[in-house]
């Protein structure tokens, strides 16, 4: 019963996941919707944990659970301090949502094994065909109306900005490269050469799109993978032809369209373009002068918004975001944190490398690093649909990955984090039945923004 319970809320939460891109909601922006989408999903994988049952004593490798009490604490007096408290307590209960998808998605790996895999893997690729069918279907449609006025983020849908699409597949299309697991006893076969093809359709649809921060983290996670040997390296020479194929394809289609049409197609990936900060440098030393000005505690979680940089909301390098906003004892916590944690799962899945399941060990670390290359150029640690998936990809990653720790823990009562959790969604429940009158109708555009909502104010 309880197995029946779980996969109908996994199930159930899939759709959520996928309808927040798929169909637009008349009255909200796509970013929009992807919130209150992520705020769903984190209601329901809380309800889904609930049903696994936590223990009465949860014991946690200290490596972990001190750095966490340290920047909950921390992030706690720095949201009181903030400009605007109930904004900062929001990013702050944002961050314990994801922390909680993570976690369900770690239980539901380790309790369910190869079964659980295959469904993540499979919800995966049902999103991701479904994407590409969309492009397709949009690439003839342009064809098929010359008459109408045509951009190429024109054959791109689900996000307010494409490249915001481009932050998502930077994390999920290098899970492609796994071979999705089925059991030797079924019957069903999965082709392999449906994965390829996704691979390279949606790399030219991240052409497409411009988002250059998710070329240079695919270029840079594989050339750390090609320095080393095994399946680490024909992970990266995969990545490497994906790019290169996905380059082509993009430049035929742009050009197959533009000729059609008559219209020109402005191709990001040849010229000038690809070059540039793209005004970040502004933005970069914005954030740099709030770390000297308030070291400590920062300006506030979410409050590099408050601060009305004519560039944009947020400050485009997850680093200096950290700092600049929640201080500097958080950032040290948060960067050794995930360094440790990087070590650790670099050993595990280096050690396993010849053992079952290596392929899948290796998307993950790779997606997960492209993901963090990414953030030191773009708004990864802002975005609903981007932190939705990140969490996902760490919380499987970390399952399948880490390693089986056996030295000393921490006692901590199961409710604590249980309760926290909770106590984060309620939050944002309530931040949500607040804004939607101000969400209604909002237009699409999100000028200087966006943060917690579209219009990127708080």
């Amino acid at each position: 019963m309880q197995s029946k319970v779980l996969s109908a809320i996994v199930a159930f939460l899939a759709v959520i996941a996928g309808s927040v891109i798929f169909f637009a909601h008349p009255d909200f922006t796509w970013h929009d919707q992807q919130r209150l989408g992520q705020v769903c999903i984190s209601i329901g994988a809380f309800v889904g944990i609930s049903l696994l049952g936590v223990p009465a004593v949860v014991r946690v490798n200290r490596v972990w659970v001190w750095p966490a009490v340290g920047i909950l604490v921390i992030g706690v007096l720095s949201a009181s301090l903030a400009l605007h408290p109930f904004w900062a307590v929001a990013e702050y209960a944002l961050l314990v949502a994801g922390i909680g998808i993570s976690a369900f998605v770690f239980y539901l790996m380790r309790e369910f094994g190869d079964r659980a895999d295959l469904v993540l893997g499979g919800i995966t690729r049902l999103l991701l065909a479904g994407m590409v069918l969309q492009f397709y279907v949009s690439v003839f449609s342009a064809m098929a109306h010359a008459e109408l006025f045509f951009t190429p983020w024109s054959l791109l849908y689900g996000f307010s900005n494409m490249r915001f699409e481009g932050q998502f597949l930077t994390i999920v299309v290098p899970l492609l490269g796994a071979t999705l697991f089925i059991p030797n006893d079924s019957s069903l076969r999965y082709p392999r050469w449906l994965d390829k093809f996704l691979m390279v359709s949606l790399a030219s649809m991240v052409f497409v799109a411009g988002t250059r921060g998710t070329i240079a983290a695919w270029l840079a996670a594989s050339i750390i993978f090609w320095c080393l040997t095994g399946r680490a390296r024909n992970t990266a020479n995969r990545m490497f032809l994906v790019l290169a194929m996905g380059f082509v394809l993009a430049w035929l289609v742009l050009f197959s369209v533009s000729g059609v049409t008559g219209q020109p197609a402005e191709y990001r990936f040849s010229g000038d373009q690809v070059f540039g900060l793209s005004a970040r440098e502004i933005l970069w030393q914005q954030a740099w002068d709030k770390i000297v000005e308030f070291p400590w505690l920062g300006v506030g979680p979410m409050h590099f918004a408050s601060l009305g940089n004519r560039v944009a909301a947020h400050p485009h390098q997850s680093l200096l975001q950290i700092a600049s906003e929640w201080g500097l004892p958080v950032f040290f916590m948060v960067t050794a944190t995930v360094a440790i944690w990087v070590f650790k799962v670099f050993a595990e899945v280096r050690f396993g490398d010849t053992k079952a399941g290596s392929d899948l060990r290796w998307a993950l670390l790779f997606a997960v690093l492209a993901s963090m290359v990414q953030s030191m150029v773009d708004g990864v640690l802002v975005m609903p649909y981007t932190q939705l998936w990140l969490a996902i990809v760490v919380g499987w990653c970390s399952a399948r990955c880490l390693p089986v720790f056996k030295g000393e823990t921490t006692r901590v009562p199961g409710w604590v984090p249980l309760a926290l959790w909770g106590a984060a969604n309620a939050l944002l429940v309530a931040v949500v039945v607040t804004s939607y009158p101000s969400l209604v109708g909002a237009p699409e555009y999100c000028g200087g923004g966006p943060r917690f909502w579209c219009n990127g104010r708080i």
